[in-house]
């Protein structure tokens, strides 16, 4: 469901009177950058989706995809009804029903389920939906618990990495995007950012119109490497090495704020001695890096300020994931 409010904008013609709305509404993308957009309905049609100019966030700016979202709605090939399985499991023959038969076909299968069974027979399976404050994870979640059903986990995004903050920050938290224009050094590390997270790359040009260093670190050459002005192709799952090789040179050069560190942590002394192990050695054989790039990278990263890093999800997608999003999290 999308809240949104209406203004009426009318084209006086000669022949008649055209009457266009603009609705305000909200990509439903399971997207973090959740955009505010403008929509422009004729004849109870969509015929323009935008981004919001006033949005603070958005700015006007939309991906392709949500820009193109006029397309999915009128496709043949929605789904807008309900259907239902007819014949055996497999053949693909479904029979289009009424909402009224949907809901009460479920309802009735449940009923039988809570009064043979326990309610945790039950399973939801479903994830996070749009990423907007008011529909994410809400009332399906309300919904399954109210009902005592089994619960998912669900650890298949972010789990790892979110473990990984929390295990440094005692919660994931992090910058707010506006404020990474301000930056003098970014880092897209393991995101592919000019497709996935646009808004987080406008801000980064932003910034590198005012004198910012843009750096790119991933598996592959995608498209937000070649925005960078720096690219560093290292090996998949060696991310958390990378990060705490740079931690060594930092260590080792002094690079980094000691009355911070004294201050405002726990534990730097253990963290210090583990980062004695990942030497630029050590480190190039396992990122693909080669000892220069290690040393350049290190030594930019610490002395150029303010830095910022933006960590991409897929990083946190191996055994080792939440010690990546762990140890990048914790460079100095």
């Amino acid at each position: 469901m999308a809240f949104y409010y209406i203004q009426k904008v009318v084209f006086l013609k000669i022949e008649n009177i055209i009457s266009t709305m603009k609705c305000f509404s909200v990509c439903p993308h399971d997207c973090p950058d959740a955009c505010a957009l403008e929509v422009e309905i004729k004849d109870n049609m969509v015929v323009k989706i935008s981004g919001n100019k006033d949005h603070v966030f958005t700015q006007g700016s939309i991906c392709n995809k949500t820009y193109f979202y006029r397309d999915v709605i009128y496709s043949d090939k929605r789904v807008l009804y309900p259907y239902k399985r007819v014949g055996k499991k497999g053949n693909l023959s479904f029979e289009r029903i009424s909402w009224k038969e949907a809901i009460k076909t479920i309802v009735e299968r449940w009923q039988n389920i809570l009064k043979h069974y326990q309610s945790d027979s039950i399973l939801p399976y479903s994830y996070a939906g749009t990423e907007g404050v008011l529909n994410n994870a809400s009332m399906d979640r309300r919904f399954f618990n109210k009902l005592q059903s089994a619960q998912l986990l669900r650890t298949i995004c972010s789990a790892a990495g979110s473990k990984g903050f929390e295990l440094a920050y005692g919660k994931a938290i992090g910058t707010n995007p506006i404020y990474t224009q301000n930056s003098k050094f970014i880092i897209f590390w393991g995101i592919n950012a000019i497709v996935t997270n646009l808004h987080q790359a406008i801000f980064a040009q932003r910034a590198r119109l005012n004198g910012a260093k843009i750096i790119s670190i991933d598996v592959e050459k995608n498209e937000t490497a070649n925005f960078a002005d720096e690219f560093y192709h290292i090996m998949p799952a060696s991310d958390g090495v990378l990060a705490l090789g740079i931690a060594n040179i930092i260590i080792n050069e002094n690079l980094y704020d000691k009355e911070f560190i004294e201050s405002n942590t726990v534990g730097f002394d253990k963290f210090k001695e583990l980062a004695k192990d990942y030497t630029p050695n050590t480190v190039s054989k396992q990122t693909g890096l080669s000892k220069e790039q290690l040393n350049k990278l290190a030594i930019e990263y610490a002395t150029i300020k303010p830095s910022f890093i933006r960590i991409g999800n897929g990083l946190q997608h191996h055994l080792n994931g939440g010690f990546n999003t762990w140890a990048i999290s914790l460079l100095p």
